[in-house]
């Protein structure tokens, strides 16, 4: 998992292997850092073929919505 900020935007590219507690991390952090630097802009990128992973990002993706006004998307 990489994370970096450019053009005003949080990038977040995501191997396909990611269990339980690695998901929590991740959105703990994700959530930190949106709330910290006020960033209104993701992008989440899927390396590989993760079905599972891109189910689970779905639902931090609707969890986002419910709790900030932000872009979150999953490429």
């Amino acid at each position: 998992m990489e994370l970096y900020y450019t053009n005003e935007t949080l990038y977040v590219d995501v191997d396909s292997v990611l269990d339980e507690s690695g998901m929590r991390h991740l959105k703990r952090r994700v959530f930190r850092i949106v709330d910290d630097y006020d960033i209104d802009r993701i992008v989440f990128q899927v390396r590989g073929e993760g079905v599972e992973l891109r189910k689970e990002l779905y639902k931090l993706e609707n969890e986002y919505h419910q709790r900030y006004h932000g872009t979150m998307m999953i490429r």
